[in-house]
């Protein structure tokens, strides 16, 4: 049926439908072909699985309606088609397939679906929920596939936590990378026209498909040379641990130095959790046999995360950890500058080690951007692992000699 209708695709679209991978992960320039890729996915499905349910799913009706339902229509012989509704995007085809056009704004109308198949469009600038609470559930009686499809929308998103994900693991997932001149829908010397009226990151993120942080990265020279499966615990040595308090989400980093380097072997994040219960988590896993200096939020001194009637740090050195801090909270820049430094210092050496497995603490390092003020962002939720490394580092691995503990007219939490 499908060759009835003389469809084609060029090669780097080819290669994504030619994949059996249950979820597919496409991340492409602008007019790459994108949306032409997603229709005939659905029509395929909708072909080889009769009576079934296929979504094509956009951030809004409106873009669901202008960018695929048209093509969909077009795709579609109409001998094929049972029935068509305008209003609701949705075509039956003459086999009992459903093929429904969303948009995601309201997410939780879509609950309650089974579904055999479904392309996300433009995923980067849908809600998470969208997926991991509505569209995987709805797959999983079926165990229907997924494809992504999408331009970047920077480092601190869901989706390139997705994007991260499909390239570590082999269990039906798969990637791609695509630039617009790829595609083969713009000439050349139209991307290049662009490049000239663009500003580099915003040339690299719309047509070569590049995660850019707009806003500008805090761990600015951060990369893959900084992980490393080498960075592993040495017993023998002194533990070295990071720690930003917060009842939601309490975070660690652990770590030993090894000669002109810091690895970082291990964090630990807790949820709804205190002060004592991050104490026990150390002493059981590491025990008290060795030593533990533990390198915390400054403001820790004054305050009761746990409510008890201790201060944070008095709780740490009870429970027989040695507690290391200055007296003041460290200036904002100095915790920058010192986790810039050991991660690229001036010399071009890369000090800072951190092991694959803390997935966390790579993400803060990657996603962590400046909001409007100039600031750190906490507003994305990915700074509590940068605090603990910050901490650490000023503490136990200050490699700028002029970062000094002292006042500040923010405090570092």
């Amino acid at each position: 049926m499908v060759a009835a209708t003389d469809l084609s695709l060029r090669h780097a679209q080819g290669e994504v439908f030619q994949s059996d991978a249950r979820f597919r992960v496409l991340v492409a320039g602008r007019r790459f072909g994108k949306s032409y890729l997603s229709c005939i996915e659905l029509l395929r499905g909708a072909i080889n699985k009769p009576g079934e349910t296929f979504f094509y799913c956009a951030p809004t009706y409106r873009m669901a309606k202008d960018i695929a339902w048209k093509t969909i229509k077009q795709l579609i012989p109409q001998a094929w088609i049972k029935s068509k509704n305008e209003s609701d995007l949705k075509i039956e085809l003459r086999n009992g397939s459903l093929i429904e056009l969303k948009g995601t704004e309201n997410a939780m109308a879509l609950r309650g679906r089974s579904l055999s198949g479904c392309v996300l469009d433009e995923a980067a600038f849908m809600d998470a929920g969208v997926w991991f609470e509505v569209l995987r559930p709805a797959l999983a009686d079926k165990q229907g596939w997924a494809l992504f499809i999408s331009t970047p929308e920077g480092t601190a998103s869901w989706f390139y936590d997705l994007w991260c994900y499909a390239g570590e693991t082999e269990h039906g997932w798969k990637r791609w990378s695509y630039t617009t001149i790829d595609g083969g829908n713009v000439p050349p010397e139209e991307v290049e026209a662009a490049r000239s009226q663009l500003d580099p990151r915003t040339f690299r993120q719309e047509f070569e498909a590049s995660f850019e942080n707009l806003s500008g990265l805090v761990a600015i020279n951060f990369s893959e040379s900084n992980i490393t499966p080498t960075a592993e615990d040495i017993p023998k040595l002194p533990l070295w641990v990071g720690l930003d308090f917060n009842v939601d989400n309490m975070s660690a980093v652990c770590g030993v130095r090894v000669g002109d380097e810091l690895h970082i072997f291990k964090e630990i994040l807790m949820v709804n959790a205190t002060t004592w219960d991050m104490a026990d988590e150390l002493v059981h896993h590491f025990s008290l046999e060795r030593r533990i200096d533990v390198c915390p939020d400054p403001t820790g001194a004054a305050r009761k995360t746990a409510g008890v009637g201790l201060t944070d740090h008095a709780i740490l050195r009870k429970a027989g950890l040695r507690v290391s801090t200055p007296k003041s909270p460290w200036k904002i820049r100095d915790k920058v500058n010192c986790v810039n430094t050991a991660i690229l210092d001036s010399t071009g050496a890369r000090r800072l080690k951190i092991h694959p497995s803390c997935r966390e603490t790579i993400k803060s390092l990657r996603t962590l951007v400046y909001d409007q003020s100039g600031l750190p962002n906490k507003k994305l939720g990915v700074d509590h692992m940068f605090d603990a490394l910050g901490y650490l580092c000023l503490m136990k691995f200050n490699l700028n000699k002029s970062g000094k503990p002292g006042g500040t007219d923010f405090r570092v939490w």
